[in-house]
């Protein structure tokens, strides 16, 4: 089964401050050696960028330059799957954001959850189990527990 990585899995296994840096770079280690089937989105990898580049954020920002490389190297790795919204995403997002009654932010996790329905993806490793409880078809656990 593919699953997908939210962002905040990918900040702590690229930030050695975090104290989940050991259980997310392990799902990390595990994706390139082929244990499990993981895969991303642009989204993800833009909202990553965004975190560990801003000292707000994460204690110890990177650089552009070296979060770019992350996001490169992740995004040209074999091992990890890439998924894409469609064409259509954007009608099926705002139709679940009215039936759900979502707003601000959720909207980006109703686009995660509806990009990875529409690539066949089923579930979802992140901190955040409860932004995704609205999905029925999306199984969101929390691999850092």
């Amino acid at each position: 089964m593919k699953i997908l990585l939210d962002t905040d899995i990918l900040i702590h296994a690229y930030n050695r401050a975090s104290q989940f840096h050991g259980k997310a770079a392990d799902v990390i280690r595990k994706a390139l050696r082929g244990e499990i089937e993981v895969c991303l989105t642009p989204q993800i990898l833009y909202e990553f960028f965004a975190v560990v580049t801003n000292p707000r954020r994460v204690e110890h920002p990177l650089s552009a330059d070296e979060a770019a490389a992350i996001c490169l190297d992740l995004w040209e790795c074999r091992e990890i799957g890439k998924v894409s919204p469609t064409a259509t995403t954007p009608m099926k997002v705002f139709k679940l954001v009215r039936r759900l009654n979502l707003s601000g932010g959720k909207v980006f996790d109703c686009v995660l959850a509806v990009t990875a329905k529409e690539n066949g993806v089923e579930k979802i490793y992140t901190e955040n189990v409860e932004d995704f409880e609205f999905y029925d078809f999306l199984k969101a656990s929390n691999p850092l527990i």
